[in-house]
């Protein structure tokens, strides 16, 4: 394997600026899902990257405006598609949170999305939870709660000031460990007909095709040595790895 010292090139990154994506503990390490891909792709690559975490707004302006050079991870986007070209990394589910107070074992993830009583917690600048029918529905009947951050979601849903909203297996991992009575107050349901990858944008104008070629060996790489499989299975728990394809 190659080294950093082996490659003149430096890869500037930018990364979602939350857990368990990217987290700074208390000590001032750093670690998180996407912390510790880009990692390995730099070791792989034997480059340098620096990696620049940032919200989901600022992340499209510096992408579309050629500030970086990979973005990720993130799901497929119309806002970093004009700029870059998409690498899959794996493909997950959503779940859907709903409070116990509005939770009903007989229905059906649609069934919550009817409900005009249910209000769902979104992050500003994601979407990607959303089918755009449900988009329509809730955005029309003013049902949806944008917040900053997850852990402002995750707060909201278990208090209730939401009632519902989607999220990730791996978000949904660490948050209901980090968040006080959570699973006393929330049920979580996985959508196995909703997949969802999770991947790296290219930049058309900054990475050359013989550099992408060598992105996407190390993350083909990465497959088949099982160093992709442990990265995601330290933040997703073991009950829902079986959700994640392409590992």
């Amino acid at each position: 394997m190659a080294s950093a010292k082996d490659c003149g090139r430096r890869f500037r990154i930018i990364v979602n600026n939350y857990a368990p994506l990217f987290d700074v503990n208390n000590e001032g390490h750093i670690h998180g899902l996407t912390f510790e891909f880009m990692n390995e792709l730099s070791l792989r690559l034997g480059c340098v990257v620096s990696q620049a975490p940032m919200d989901a707004p600022r992340m499209h302006d510096d992408f579309k405006n050629w500030r970086a050079d990979i973005v990720g991870l993130v799901i497929p986007s119309e806002k970093f598609r004009s700029s870059g070209e998409y690498v899959p990394v794996y493909s997950t589910v959503r779940k859907l949170l709903v409070n116990k107070a509005f939770y009903d074992p007989a229905r059906s993830i649609g069934d919550y999305i009817k409900d005009a009583r249910i209000k769902f917690g979104d992050q500003i600048g994601t979407r990607f939870f959303l089918k755009p029918e449900e988009k329509k529905e809730l955005f029309g009947a003013g049902r949806i709660v944008e917040y900053p951050s997850p852990a402002t979601g995750y707060r909201q849903v278990s208090s209730g000031r939401v009632q519902a909203m989607f999220t990730s297996p791996a978000v949904y991992n660490y948050y209901q460990k980090a968040i006080p009575d959570f699973n006393q107050n929330v049920v979580a349901v996985p959508d196995p007909n909703y997949a969802m990858e999770g991947g790296i944008y290219l930049s058309l104008r900054r990475i050359s095709k013989s550099e992408a070629e060598q992105i996407k060996k190390a993350i083909s790489d990465m497959r088949k040595d099982g160093t992709l499989r442990r990265i995601v299975a330290k933040y997703a728990a073991a009950e829902d790895m079986v959700y994640y394809k392409d590992l």
